[in-house]
């Protein structure tokens, strides 16, 4: 037996290296360590970056079945070697398998029973003695239905001389430096009486054989492959090709899809578009109500706005935010922009300093005093940062605010309940002043009762909105130039004849947008150079009762339609549509949001590069209780 220093290799000593001295003398532990350190960093190698399992191309140690009591184990082959040397030639004909980053070969097809090590082979209890292993039990006629765990059991041992002489040098008479081999056998137990795992053995499940009473031939059908396979490192353009980024930004968790490729592929398929899962905003005791108040920031966020009575049960404003490059995180813990009495109908714009524009209605709609006010600050800042008036007409409720920005102006859109006219009032964030002394009368009445009848996008840097009015609902369509004075400011105005509720408008440009409107159906009304379009006003088929209307356009002039639908058995669902640039069709309908109670009020925002953002409401407890939630359209990878 070879005399050999006992190993002093130890992975936690990080020890990567052994370097020789001049003038000192070299010792077999010395050599040795340096042999399993790399043997070591090779294996957590094939480990951990490779993994278990049979390569590309190979089907090695594959079983298969027809034999009684017994299976075979399948050598495979990689395909014809071509010009390959006739060494690795040889390689890619026999079965491989890493198991624990050790490499194994089988040169041949073996049947299990034929095993040296096998309990019925001649000398397998010496063989294994010799070895220091059990013997490899057989498999018996089952008495009972049951399956077996095929395992492959892989270790390494030292050889002697009298096993291969050649160890001997001829010339000297003795062994020189000992060799090391590595071993495996397949060995099967019952499931539920599974073998010992030996210290210093690698083991890994190759099969399932299904047994079954009375019957010792287990066919292939029974059989069931465990093996890992095909396993390969792919080149590093495979990233590149497939989702267009770098392969070290990938790897650092930069630019990878929301979602599997193949659910992506799957849902183009099935003619929808992918979704994320949805995402809970901030649940909470008691009702979340929401507006038009879902805004992409300045600093890759999307912050939502909503009306909750969580506190005290009184009406309160509340805000969260979702950082975008770690969307996983979820939604940050809702901030209190309120306190005290009841404050509702909320509306948000963001700043390209940080910060927030967040008007709101101090009171109910009921109450004919309530004022509109705003606060400006980061979003952490909003609870502390005073209240400004914005509109507080005497003897009238000024309510439902909407603003929007277009350069360093926001453009504020009040209504007055007493006259059912809107109102708007221009502010200049830049240097915190009023560009309109008091608020400014649209052209037309709005409708007696239509709380949040209007609704404006920025485009261009002019603001396009529509507003209900009184006669039967109708509505009017203008442009607002927030740089104009005041009595010039809006031009384009259409006061009818449209007849419908609930606008949404999507800005395309200066001289262009659209008007997302219920009227029998949903509707939608273009600008087009500047002109309304109302002569050639557009039916979006089979939305006879779909409601809240909620649009949004890519950079690629595709449109995403969002609406609410009453679906049997779970109240309201949301459903998408998409509107073909090149054709101008509208595809069918594709239900993204759905559970079992009720979802509602959707509000879509486009966030270049990865798709639309939506933000809606739903009793997912069934119970009345709203809450948020929020998911990811998937428009491009």
């Amino acid at each position: 037996m070879a005399a050999i220093t006992p190993s002093t290799f130890d992975p936690l000593l990080a020890h990567v290296n052994v370097r020789l001295q001049q003038g000192v003398p070299i010792v077999d532990a010395d050599w040795n360590l340096l042999d399993d350190i790399r043997k070591f960093e090779l294996r957590a190698f094939l480990k951990w970056y490779v993994g278990d399992g049979v390569p590309d191309g190979n089907d090695g140690f594959r079983i298969t079945g027809g034999l009684s009591n017994s299976f075979t184990i399948r050598a495979g082959t990689q395909g014809p070697p071509g010009s390959l040397s006739n060494q690795e030639s040889a390689l890619r004909q026999v079965g491989r398998f890493i198991v624990d980053g050790l490499d194994v070969f089988l040169h041949s097809d073996l049947v299990f029973t034929a095993q040296p090590l096998h309990q019925d082979q001649s000398g397998s209890a010496a063989l294994a003695a010799k070895l220091g292993v059990p013997v490899i039990a057989p498999l018996t006629t089952p008495s009972s239905d049951h399956r077996v765990i095929v395992e492959l059991d892989v270790w390494e041992r030292l050889l002697t001389p009298d096993e291969e002489p050649k160890l001997v040098h001829t010339g000297l008479g003795v062994e020189t430096c000992a060799r090391t081999r590595r071993e495996w056998v397949v060995r099967a137990y019952p499931e539920s009486a599974p073998g010992p795992h030996l210290p210093g053995h690698s083991y890994a499940t190759l099969a399932l054989l299904q047994r079954f009473n009375g019957q010792a031939v287990t066919s292939d059908g029974q059989i069931i492959d465990r093996r890992q396979r095909r396993l390969l490192l792919p080149p590093a353009h495979l990233i590149t090709d497939m989702l267009g980024i770098d392969p070290y930004e990938y790897r650092a968790g930069q630019g990878r899809p929301p979602i599997s490729i193949r659910e992506a592929v799957n849902a183009l398929l099935a003619g929808q578009l992918p979704t994320t899962a949805d995402l809970s905003v901030s649940p909470g005791p008691g009702s979340d109500t929401i507006r038009r108040a879902f805004v992409l920031d300045s600093q890759n966020g999307l912050a939502a706005f909503w009306v909750s009575p969580r506190v005290g049960s009184v009406n309160q404003i509340f805000a969260t935010r979702l950082d975008l490059a770690t969307p996983e995180a979820g939604f940050a813990p809702a901030v209190a922009v309120t306190s005290g009495t009841t404050h509702v109908e909320p509306t948000a714009v963001p700043l390209p300093n940080g910060e927030f524009l967040v008007a709101y209605q101090n009171g109910l709609i009921s109450n004919s005093t309530t004022d509109v006010v705003f606060k400006r600050a980061t979003l952490a800042g909003l609870p502390a940062a005073p209240e400004q008036t914005l509109s507080a007409t005497a003897g009238t409720a000024d309510e439902t605010p909407f603003g929007v920005l277009a350069g360093d102006i926001v453009t504020f859109f009040v209504r007055q309940a007493a006259t059912n006219t809107w109102f708007f009032r221009r502010y200049r964030h830049t240097d915190n002043t009023f560009v309109d002394s008091t608020p400014v009368a649209l052209p037309a009445p709005a409708a007696a009762g239509v709380a949040g009848g209007l609704h404006a996008s920025v485009a261009g840097g002019v603001v396009w909105l529509a507003y209900v009015t009184t006669a039967g609902n109708t509505m009017t369509l203008a442009r607002l130039t927030p740089t104009a004075a005041a009595g010039s400011a809006v031009d384009h105005i259409i006061p009818g004849p449209l007849t419908g509720t609930d606008p949404f408008v999507v800005g395309v440009s200066g001289t262009e947008a659209m008007v997302f409107y219920k009227d029998t159906q949903i509707k939608v009304v273009s600008a087009l150079s500047g002109t309304w379009q109302t002569g050639s006003i557009v039916t979006i088929p089979s939305t006879d009762t779909d409601t809240q209307p909620a649009a949004a356009r890519d950079a690629n002039g595709t449109c995403f339609l969002l609406a609410t639908r009453p679906v049997s058995g779970a109240g309201n669902e949301v459903f998408l549509r998409r509107r073909d640039p090149a054709t101008g069709v509208w595809g069918s309908a594709q239900q993204v949001i759905s559970n079992p109670s009720n979802d509602q009020n959707p509000h879509p925002v486009v966030v270049p590069g990865q798709g639309i953002w939506v933000l809606w409401r739903s009793d997912r407890p069934g119970s009345g209780n709203f809450d948020l939630f929020a998911k990811r359209i998937v428009t491009a990878i």
